[in-house]
């Protein structure tokens, strides 16, 4: 990696890592892991399917609190207090600076998840230990292949955040635009598929029909990244399914950067 990218990326990091809100987010996720170990008490079936549902989901929705809230605020605070003009008054190109706060972002990511990861595997360890005949079904490595899946779910999303930080000037709609982004990925397979088995049945219009087919492939599958209910059951995934999966989100990752960067150099800075 290019030394300014990094440096850039560490800053960023650094700056992310000091940001109150980051542990505020992390003592949420730990409340609902903890409250994992009282709850599952009252399951006597399947207990270990909700020890795992419940952790996983706790990391997941600790990472999306950061990434709604941290990243964008991240983007947004370098135009709002104009720190942006000394970094690119420097040898940096517009470019280097969003790939920098997109590495900056995604190591950000990275650190939290390997923290409540390692909460969430102390939490699951204590719950299986006291109840060892509910975990005969159990393997650690479904856990982690899943918490791996919804660690490059996060780094789509935070290039969805460089893209729409680049496209607009309000953090707010970044927010709104991430936020929509997040909820049409983790439906539009699921809409695809529904219309696909009844379309005998549903008259839909040409215009409705692309718009369908647009959207399915220019907003990612996000879908693809909830192994949850694997996980939950035992089942590890194939090697082949995570590399695809790894390879659809670099590649998508790479590509939305792409477009950001060109937005971003043909954008005037006021």
């Amino acid at each position: 990696m290019n030394r300014r990218i990094w440096s850039l990326a560490v800053i960023t990091f650094k700056e992310g890592i000091r940001d109150r809100t980051l542990y505020g987010i992390g003592l949420f996720a730990l409340m609902i892991m903890g409250l994992s170990l009282v709850v599952t008490g009252f399951f006597l079936r399947e207990l270990h399917k909700v020890t795992v549902d419940i952790n996983i989901s706790a990391i997941t929705f600790g990472g999306l609190l950061m990434i709604f809230s941290l990243s964008v605020n991240l983007m947004s605070k370098d135009l709002d207090k104009r720190t942006i003009y000394s970094v690119l008054s420097k040898p940096f190109s517009r470019t280097q600076y969003l790939i920098g706060k997109f590495f900056g972002l995604v190591l950000l990511s990275l650190a939290a998840v390997c923290m409540l990861t390692l909460i969430s595997t102390l939490t699951i360890w204590a719950v299986k230990s006291q109840y060892p005949i509910y975990f005969k079904e159990f393997v650690w490595l479904a856990v982690f292949q899943a918490v791996f899946a919804e660690f490059l779910m996060f780094i789509v999303l935070n290039a969805v955040v460089i893209f729409f930080s680049t496209v607009t000037t309000s953090s707010f709609l970044t927010l709104l635009f991430t936020i929509s982004t997040y909820i049409v990925g983790q439906t539009v397979e699921e809409v695809v598929q529904f219309i696909q088995r009844q379309a005998p049945e549903i008259q839909l219009t040409t215009a409705v029909q692309t718009v369908i087919k647009i959207t399915q492939y220019v907003v990612p599958n996000l879908s693809v990244y909830d192994l949850k209910v694997r996980a939950a059951h035992g089942l590890s995934i194939s090697c082949s399914y995570l590399l695809s999966i790894t390879c659809y989100s670099l590649i998508y990752s790479a590509v939305i950067l792409l477009f950001a960067s060109i937005v971003f150099s043909r954008r005037e800075l006021t």
